[in-house]
Parts: C-alpha cells; structure tokens; sequence
C-alpha cells in the first residue's frame, strides 16, 4: 500500500475488486479490465496494480476509483493538494509535471489519429506552463447551503467536497475563499471568485466583502501591453502565465507586413482580436455572448487602439457570411467545435490561413478533418493551460493547399 494514499472516502456501491491498470485512456481515466468489461478507473497509473471500488457499471463499461495501491508505479508521486482524489478538480496529481505532460502528448495524438485520420507524431510541439499550480484566475466554486459546504462536485457526482483552498487557484482566489466561509451570511448558491496578476479580486454572484464587478487584466506579450475589462459574465483564459505564450504562437503565424485581412471567429472580449489587430490591415471579430461584445468595444476605446478592428455580435454560423472573405480566419470556438455550416462557409472563402486554437482535442481533429481537402496542417502546439487537469489548449496552423 502506498504510503499516505488519500483514498475517496465512500463505500463500494457496487463491489470491490483487484485491477491491474493497463493503460492511459481520455477524459483524465485509465483502463482496466473486469469479468470482460472495461473499466474507467480514475486516479490510476498504467502498471499498478489496485483494490478498486467499481461505483457505477453500464451494459458496456464499469467506473472505478482507487481504494488501496496495492504495488504503485515508480511514477507516483505524493499529491500537493490533500483534496485530491476526494474533490473533482484535478486528475493528474499522482504524477510529475513532465510525466503529466507526455500523457497529454500520447493522448492528444492518438485522438488526432483515431477522429481526425492524421498523424502529428512528428510535428506536435509543447508550450509548458511556468508554473503547475496557483495558476487559475477564476474559480466557480459549488455551494450546498443545507450542509454548508463550499468546493467542488466529487468526480461523476453532484456531491460538493468541502475544501477551505484550492492548489489551482491563485492566493487571491484562496483569500477571498477563506473570507466568505468566515462572513455571516453562508453562501445561498454558486459563486465565482476572479483575481487579477495586479491582486484585484471580485466575487461575483453573493453578497461579500468583495466587491461584485468586472476586472481589468493587463496582458504582454509580442511587445505590446493591452488592459482588458473582464465582466461578470464574460469568458477569459484561466493561465495568466500561458496566455501571453498562446497569443505569441497565434502572432507568430501571421505576415510580418502588417497586409492581411483577419477574422477572429469566437472572439470573446477581443483578447486574441486586439493583438493580432496591430499586424493586420482590418481585423474583424465575431462574438455571440453580448457582454463578451461589449467588452471588446469597451476594450478598443480604453486601450486607445487605432488599428482597423470592429466586432460583429452574432452567431459564427450566422454572421461569417455577412464578415465576408478574409486572407486568416482565426477560430478559437466553444468544446462543440465548429458548426458544419461555418466549415463550408470556410472551404467556400478559402481563406490562405486558417489558426485554430481549441480546448477540446477530438472536435478540433474533427474539423480539421473536413478543412482537409483543401489545407494543410502546417504546425500544432499542446498549450498547457490547465496543468494537473486532463484539459489542454491546443493550437494549429493550416495552410491553404
């Protein structure tokens, strides 16, 4: 048995029973085998051997958790956050950092394989993240008023783990966490807390000693500093540290000469669109969530940005037509992918460079799948955005054959 092993403390639903861990699977898992079924099995390492409590079973496959190492791989490690395997934020604390990382590599080209029939073996490259933990700038943190508790959902429950920190977040986060168990008024309902690298924190959704409100996010990178207002309601990367690395990548695949037309698909409060706007001669982003718009015009006017940029509010789908042709189409969408009516709508304007970023690996082989008749993957980074989870970034460059 390992030593200090934080098992789950629940009781076998199902049953108990020895499994030897076979190999990496997706989704933060790896794969056993029981009485000829497969079985899901989180927390585990491919070699070891387990006493495992199988919670749930399906006609097809069976889920599993760690009750007890029975003989651990030499790549385990203790976990820094006494959470972990208990609440349902990270999946990946048993290993190394550098260890973590090549299983996202693996994964990430065997589903580039599997779904989208092409091999990046030999072109996938790695953007680390500085650091491992303390990295996130929002949390939504799950309430459950009657037990008063404060967390996170238990992996494939809706049962809230109580935590009074979290090794993700950074101390601002942690602060604010710390100030609302210890307020009068117990949280009624789910609240967001978001911080600042300039240590401004907000929580957003209950009454607090915080203020309710947006943030401002200074980013630099390529050169250039840009101040972002960040409304409750709209989405920003989580890695402070990684997101000048990500845009930098996203600068680096455009012409030097400042001559194209880009359009920024997704677009969010502009935070790609503002960047790459300064190397382009009109930049055009398209964003539906009305607050995100908002935020973007306010972030042109505030950052005194004269580049050619407007934003269009508005469906992709819907509104990529009305944008018109572009020399880069930059795409940057939600876990669902591209909808099929935007792929046709780019295979029809051709546009020479289509830079794809994307936190969900099997719609983004998916998609480039079907860019495929007419472009090349030229180049493609695993961004680390979210280190210690089995999320990743990815980014590609596709070139119009």
């Amino acid at each position: 048995m390992l030593e200090n092993f934080n098992p789950r403390k629940i009781k076998s639903v199902k049953e108990e029973a020895v499994l030897k861990i076979e190999k990496y699977a997706q989704e933060g898992v790896s794969i056993a085998y029981h009485n000829d079924k497969t079985v899901f099995v989180r927390y585990a390492i491919p070699g070891e051997t387990i006493k495992a409590n199988i919670y749930r079973e399906t006609s097809s496959y069976k889920m599993a958790e760690p009750l007890e190492i029975l003989d651990p791989s030499a790549d385990r490690i203790e976990p820094a956050c006494r959470y972990f395997a208990l609440c349902g934020g990270c999946d990946y604390q048993m290993l190394g950092y550098e260890k973590e990382l090549e299983v996202k590599r693996n994964l990430v080209t065997e589903t580039f394989s599997n779904i989208g029939r092409i091999d990046i073996s030999g072109i996938l490259e790695t953007v680390k993240s500085p650091s491992d933990l303390y990295y996130r700038n929002t949390e939504t943190f799950k309430v459950n008023p009657k037990a008063k508790k404060i967390g996170f959902f238990r992996k494939d429950t809706k049962s809230v783990v109580d935590i009074d920190r979290c090794c993700l977040a950074m101390n601002g986060i942690n602060e604010a966490l710390d100030s609302v168990r210890k307020q009068e008024e117990f949280p009624p309902h789910n609240f967001k807390v978001r911080t600042t690298a300039g240590g401004k924190t907000v929580v957003n959704w209950i009454k607090s000693d915080y203020d309710d409100d947006c943030v401002y996010e200074k980013v630099s990178a390529a050169g250039m500093e840009i101040d972002f207002k960040i409304s409750k309601d709209s989405f920003f990367q989580v890695n402070d540290r990684v997101i000048p690395l990500w845009l930098e990548k996203i600068i680096g695949f455009l012409d030097e000469d400042a001559g194209e037309k880009i359009t920024d698909l997704y677009c969010g409060i502009g935070l790609i669109t503002l960047f790459v706007s300064h190397y382009a001669k009109e930049t055009i982003g398209i964003e539906i969530a009305s607050s995100s718009v908002r935020d973007a015009l306010h972030n042109v006017a505030h950052n005194g940005i004269r580049s050619n940029v407007r934003f269009v509010e508005g469906a992709v789908e819907d509104m990529l037509e009305e944008a018109g042709a572009a020399d880069v189409m930059i795409i940057d969408p939600p876990r669902k992918g591209v909808d099929r009516k935007g792929i046709d709508v780019l295979l029809k304007f051709e546009p020479k460079k289509i830079i794809y970023s994307s936190c969900k690996p099997a719609t983004m082989a998916r998609d480039i799948n079907l860019l495929s008749e007419k472009y090349e993957l030229r180049k493609i980074y695993l961004v680390d955005m979210f280190p210690r989870t089995h999320h990743v970034e990815m980014l590609a460059l596709l070139v119009k054959k």
